[in-house]
């Protein structure tokens, strides 16, 4: 019996994958320490094997050919700032007056978003606004383009690998991007007939967290695996807890409770339970709040929290 623990990461530019990985390890096991001192997650937190699923140089490069411009050296600068200033906030100090009191604080973008997927998305217009608010999402979805393949392989060869072993533990850690890659890698695990050696002797996720996901965004939905089809085929069928978190004014997860969107999962009992967990993401990033951040979310006690129950549970 074996613990993995699988974390794919979401748009936008990114740094090394070393030092990404790095960032995002840290958050998570801080946050475990912090919650449970002197308890025995920590432990199984560092038992547990990890792999990083990185595709952030084919980000990089889509947006570099689009003109953007990325200084790496400021960008890791400010992750490590972000990361040691949330290491300085106490469990209970996640709240809405800590989150209100840091500058730049406010719903505007959450509001953007929130009128791109309701009447702008009816009238047609929602896809080419998530484009060029994040063009790496609306890339991923072009078809005639490779890039969706090709970030989609990085997770499935890593995933498939523990997914086939019955024996294995698997909890998937999934943010913003990351959670679309995951959501049809799960999907295609799920139906197609190449990975039928999966759903005949392998074994299902125990967990899949989504954090900061784009998934209940009307224009994102309609574009998934499985969309066009009906029933259960509709759906990923290898997720047994799926655990979706959203912070206050974070735009890409703007639409924020995914139950109500996947209510069929658990009608069909595709999942055991699907469960929405609204927080408020302390993560500042070049001296403002930015509720969408992977750290933010990563050392939340919510996050935590479920993490440390998966641990528990698997012992």
């Amino acid at each position: 019996m074996a613990n993995h623990i699988v974390l794919i990461h979401g748009r936008s530019f990114k740094p090394e994958k070393a030092e990404l990985k790095r960032n995002w390890l840290s958050a998570l096991r801080f946050g475990i320490a912090r919650d449970d001192p002197g308890g025995d997650t920590l432990a199984a937190f560092d038992q547990a094997k990890k792999t990083f699923v990185y595709y952030g140089d084919l980000s990089n490069d889509f947006l570099r050919s689009r003109g953007k411009r990325y200084d790496v050296a400021r960008d890791v600068a400010d992750r490590s700032k972000a990361l040691a200033a949330l290491e300085e906030i106490p469990q209970r100090g996640f709240s809405e007056k800590r989150y209100n009191e840091i500058r730049g604080a406010n719903g505007l973008m959450e509001g953007l978003a929130d009128l791109a997927s309701g009447p702008l998305s009816f009238l047609g217009l929602g896809d080419n606004l998530v484009g060029s608010v994040a063009p790496d999402m609306a890339h991923y979805w072009n078809t005639g383009r490779p890039w969706g393949s090709s970030v989609r392989w990085r997770l499935t060869f890593e995933l498939e690998k523990k997914l086939k072993k019955p024996e294995n533990h698997v909890a998937l850690i999934s943010h913003s991007l990351g959670t679309m890659i995951a959501y049809d890698t799960l999907w295609k695990f799920s139906h197609y007939a190449e990975y039928a050696h999966l759903r005949e002797r392998g074994t299902p996720l125990s967990l899949l967290m989504t954090l900061g996901s784009p998934l209940g965004d009307s224009s994102v939905r309609k574009n998934l695996k499985g969309a066009s089809v009906s029933g259960i085929r509709r759906y990923p069928t290898n997720i047994r807890k799926w655990v979706n978190v959203a912070a206050e004014d974070d735009y890409i997860s703007h639409d924020s409770g995914l139950a109500n969107d996947y209510h069929e999962m658990v009608d069909f009992g595709l999942v055991r339970s699907l469960q929405d967990e609204a927080i408020y993401n302390l993560a500042v990033r070049d001296g403002k709040a930015n509720p969408h951040h992977g750290t933010g979310y990563l050392i939340h006690p919510v996050v935590s929290r479920h993490l440390r129950s998966w641990l528990r549970s698997t012992s």
